[in-house]
């Protein structure tokens, strides 16, 4: 049934078009239209904005006592629904494009009264939201009650993407059919796992047929299910419900910045920040310039604490900063130094762990008593150099590198980690040493921004700077987060693709959709899981769509208690329990003793 245009009021909203359809309510919200204007012979895209207003033909207003009567015998059923309800649906059409000739261009004047709106069709849809070309490899979902597919190409990828979405809305799906897309076209991904979701992609999503079918959705082919190659490997402390590899880094592969606001973190310990950065600065150029081989030179915060304090008891600052930190300054310093050698400041991966006091533990200043049973142990023995983990080795095109980062310390650990793998993908890509395409995919992102000020800023400056210049480089980012309100202007504003899953404010997603209508993003509350709006860089409006299920396995709570159960069952079948001396177990009983 077409739709007619009617005529406008003078406060009419001139972005947009009104008109009836009569009979039946045919078009529904996000359909597109094309109208056909025979009194200027012009054609123009268009999209409807909201569900129809349903208005009856009574010449009686709905408040007018004759309307309420009859309707009141039509409930009671004394009048059949066609006595009463004569009825006609009016909807209002956004104008996307004039597509009177080509290529399309905007709307500069708009079509009169009388013109003809009808369902656009595939191809015109297709051709006219100037989406992706098709290829079922890059498929990421589908325009919502159609069967036509939304894709992604190379393009979309190096205009850098925000997938936004709370809890339960099917962002990890979306995000996963992008990871697929991306591996197939050659890109290495990286994938900085937080929650976990990602530690099962090396197995097919099982799942898809009985959750398809479950939500009376019917899908012939499936063969987009698959598992992915990949790699793991994870920071902090190893767990039984999990595979993968330990990561060790030196401090020297950080930005000073960035590793000053992870250890100084409080708001109340600006000065100690600012020291230890300045410091951090001086010595690795020290170092630099002392270094001989090829790169640049490798040091631990180890080596900078033996420098910054030279290597002295009680602790003296390095002969040229003496003048600057006496006097008022030597409190700064020696709080600063105490402080860098607390527990927990330094995340537990960085230097793999080597203590940063000579007779400090792994995690601060205060090393354990040495017990007799240590020695039996073999917990004298000195720290072993740990085995440096650069991405140069792993990244292969077509292969996924999973990283779980967790959760600890608030984001800092995360944000570190990031600063390090940003900085050396771009050196590699730099240098030509990796010649195919990269992807950082950066879930969770929210708890980069979420911590202390300082480091919000530091991560906000590391994240912004590699987003602007990762195009040139052919290295793209996705940006996942649970709102896009979340994400700082100057990093949303360079992303350029946008899929947006249920927000529980609407005002929330409008931040990250302002071509979208008001009754879109008032959508956007009652999404159901795997239903999102899309805009794609380079299309010409606001889909609404159906997000496809992940290809892969996702990780979920009971694959996690199955790992578990099944490493410890293993474990617990070879492992060997040795019998200690009576004096040695006198001796454990201390090993929660200190010594400064």
């Amino acid at each position: 049934m077409p739709l007619i245009q009617i005529p406008d009021t003078v406060n009419s909203d001139l972005s947009l078009i009104c008109g009836y359809t009569f009979n039946e309510p045919e078009l529904s919200a996000n359909d597109f239209v094309i109208v056909e204007d025979s009194a200027s012979s012009r054609k123009y895209f268009g999209q409807i904005v909201a569900p129809q207003a349903n208005l009856n033909r009574s010449a009686l207003g709905p408040q007018d006592n004759a309307t309420i009567n009859a309707f009141e015998q039509l409930e009671q059923k004394n009048y059949s629904r066609e006595v009463v309800v004569r009825e006609v649906y009016f909807y209002q059409i956004s104008l996307v494009k004039d597509i009177t000739k080509k290529p399309p261009s905007s709307v500069r004047r708009r079509p009169q009264i009388g013109s003809i709106a009808r369902l656009a069709t595939e191809s015109e849809i297709v051709l006219y939201l100037n989406l992706p070309p098709v290829d079922e490899n890059y498929r990421i979902g589908q325009i919502i009650d159609s069967d036509i597919g939304i894709y992604i190409n190379q393009r979309t990828l190096f205009y850098q993407s925000l997938i936004a979405g709370a809890t339960g809305s099917g962002k990890t799906n979306s995000c996963a059919n992008y990871i697929c897309a991306a591996l197939e076209m050659g890109f290495s991904v990286i994938i900085y796992d937080h929650k976990p979701d990602y530690q099962h992609i090396d197995q097919p999503n099982n799942d898809v047929q009985k959750i398809l079918n479950d939500n009376g959705q019917v899908e012939k082919n499936t063969n987009w299910v698959r598992a992915i190659d990949a790699d793991f490997y994870y920071l902090g402390e190893d767990s039984t419900a999990f595979q993968g590899t330990e990561i060790a880094i030196p401090a020297s592969e950080f930005d000073p910045s960035v590793l000053a606001a992870v250890m100084y973190y409080p708001p109340n310990e600006n000065n100690q920040r600012e020291e230890f950065e300045t410091l951090l600065e001086e010595f690795d150029d020290e170092q630099q310039a002392a270094h001989n081989g090829d790169g640049s030179a490798i040091w631990t915060l180890r080596d900078f604490f033996q420098w910054v304090t030279s290597n002295q008891d009680p602790w003296q600052p390095p002969n040229h900063a003496r003048e600057r930190l006496g006097g008022r300054q030597a409190q700064t310093y020696r709080t600063m130094v105490s402080k860098m050698l607390r527990r927990n400041r330094r995340p537990a991966w960085v230097d793999g762990g080597l203590p940063i006091s000579p007779r400090g533990n792994t995690n601060g200043n205060r090393g354990r008593r040495q017990s007799p049973s240590a020695a039996v142990f073999s917990q004298n023995q000195a720290p072993q150099q740990p085995q440096w983990f650069d991405p140069a080795e792993l990244l292969q095109p077509g292969k996924a590198l999973v990283i779980r980062v967790g959760q600890a310390g608030g984001g800092r650990d995360y944000g570190l980690f990031l600063n390090y793998m940003l900085k050396r993908v771009y050196e590699l890509k730099d240098s030509r040493q990796i010649k195919f395409p990269i992807l950082h995919h950066i879930d969770e992102a929210q708890d980069l921004f979420n911590g202390s000020k300082q480091f919000a800023a530091a991560m906000g400056n590391v994240l912004s700077e590699g987003i602007r210049k990762g195009r040139s480089k052919q290295i793209a980012f996705t940006i996942a987060v649970q709102s896009a309100a979340q994400i700082p202007d100057d990093i949303l504003n360079n992303l350029n693709s946008r899929i947006i899953h249920r927000h529980n404010r609407a005002s929330e997603a409008q931040r990250a959709l302002e071509k979208a209508s008001d009754a879109q993003i008032s959508m956007t509350k009652n999404f159901g899981p795997g239903e999102a709006l899309v805009d794609l860089f380079g299309a010409s409006a606001v889909i609404n769509a159906r997000m496809r299920l992940s290809p892969f396995q996702l990780t979920t709570e009971e694959l996690l208690q199955e790992s578990e159960q099944k490493q410890n069952g293993g474990s617990s079948q070879t492992r060997e329990i040795v019998p200690e001396p009576e004096e040695q177990l006198q001796s454990l009983e201390h090993e929660d003793d200190f010594q400064f």
